[in-house]
């Protein structure tokens, strides 16, 4: 269950009522919060492992500096993004599947529905990213399937499962940095062929989808470097 409340001027949902996670928030936005490791930084987006309590958590901060007419206008259109997100991970957490990482809470500035920054803390998992693995064993690449395919089952998609979203830990597989987008056929096929092109796994049902989809993204890159190639002359 998702708590909806307000800290200065940002809306904020937490997981639950624990205190905690708006304590995270509110030492991070005083300067207070402890950052221990900077995984990613550049111009619009900022990824932290942080500590509280003694305790590891991954704070994320994005700011959109982008097409903000667009996401303005968007954000009628298609909703909250992140929120979408949150609600879709805290459904598939009550119902006991606990592979993606838990998204505790979620801090935004709003306009209407257009939110203009963003601030999360997510579950940080201890583990080895499959990044660093050279060869993925078959029984492995098997339980990734089968993960990919519950996600599916359960209204979600990953959006992106490289292997750099894929922690091997303790309690086994588990998948980070999921999609907020509304799940469809076409959003189903691309996981399957992102899992094809970056992981090398193929044992899957090729159907129409999966088809037509690879047949439009060969021909955006092939249209891309005509234009590209145009541009040269």
């Amino acid at each position: 269950m998702l708590v909806k409340t307000r800290c200065d001027d940002y809306v904020v949902y937490t997981k639950g009522n624990s205190e905690t996670y708006k304590n995270i928030f509110t030492d991070f936005i005083r300067n207070r919060l402890t950052i221990e490791r900077v995984f990613r930084n550049i111009e619009d987006t900022k990824v932290m492992l942080v500590n509280f309590e003694s305790k590891l958590y991954v704070l994320k901060v994005f700011k959109p500096k982008e097409k903000r007419l667009e996401r303005f206008l968007k954000s009628f259109i298609k909703g909250d993004y992140y929120l979408n997100l949150m609600k879709k991970t805290d459904e598939l957490w009550s119902k006991g599947v606990q592979f993606p990482n838990d998204f505790y809470l979620l801090a935004e500035k709003k306009i209407f529905n257009y939110a203009s920054l963003f601030i999360m803390v997510i579950e940080y998992i201890p583990g080895e990213e499959l990044s660093n693995w050279q060869t993925v064993p078959e029984d492995l690449k098997k339980e990734i399937v089968s993960s990919i395919s519950s996600l599916h089952a359960h209204g979600m998609v990953s959006g992106d499962p490289h292997k750099g979203n894929f922690i091997v830990s303790e309690s086994g597989l588990r998948l980070i940095d999921l999609s907020g987008k509304k799940i469809n056929k076409l959003r189903i096929a691309k996981d399957y062929i992102d899992l094809e092109r970056h992981i090398g796994i193929s044992e899957f049902n090729k159907n129409f989808f999966y088809h037509w989809v690879k047949r439009r993204s060969q021909f955006r890159k092939r249209f891309k470097a005509f234009k590209m190639a145009l541009k040269g002359k």
